[in-house]
């Protein structure tokens, strides 16, 4: 019994005088990191983005007055990845400009920059050039995901299948 009794007093009398940081159930990480934490803005499924591009009349999308002809570099642009991290830049969930295309917006602390320089110039070219490349791009990637396996082959495989079953 005194055993005990001097366990739990040199346990009392080192938890008391050592350092409070020393047993700290805080991990406390290097003040250089920074961790930012990201919700889901808006998000347009696979599905959605299909149905979108398959619904709208490529002839409907009309260019503003005073667009210029598109560049190559513009094209690009909007037809790649840059057009969707401006739009989740500058359009947000109150105005969704691509529905044909799916992807993920989404918020963080930080306040975002445009690759494209600012909101305007988003704008201007996603309206003159975008539009309508953008949604050519994504009406033919829709129309084609259908499998280009024939009936034929899927035929064949099942009758090998069974074959083998067999044997």
């Amino acid at each position: 019994m005194p055993g005990i009794i001097f366990g739990y007093t040199v346990a009392l009398l080192v938890l008391n005088l050592a350092p409070r940081a020393a047993f700290s159930p805080i991990i406390e990480y290097d003040k250089g990191l920074r961790y930012e934490e990201y919700i889901v803005e808006h998000e347009i499924s696979a599905g959605q983005a299909k149905n979108a591009a398959l619904s709208i009349d490529l002839n409907s999308v009309a260019q503003p007055a005073g667009c210029q002809k598109c560049s190559k570099a513009e094209i690009q642009y909007c037809l790649g990845i840059d057009l969707i991290n401006d739009h989740c830049c500058c359009d947000r969930r109150y105005h969704e400009v691509l529905p044909y295309i799916p992807h993920t917006c989404y918020l963080g602390t930080q306040v975002c920059k445009p690759v494209i320089g600012d909101c305007t110039e988003y704008s201007r070219l996603r309206s003159c050039c975008c539009d309508k490349h953008a949604l050519q791009k994504w009406k033919k990637k829709s129309a084609g995901v259908r499998s280009h396996v024939n009936k034929g082959t899927i035929v064949l495989a099942l009758m090998m299948v069974h074959f083998v079953y067999i044997l």
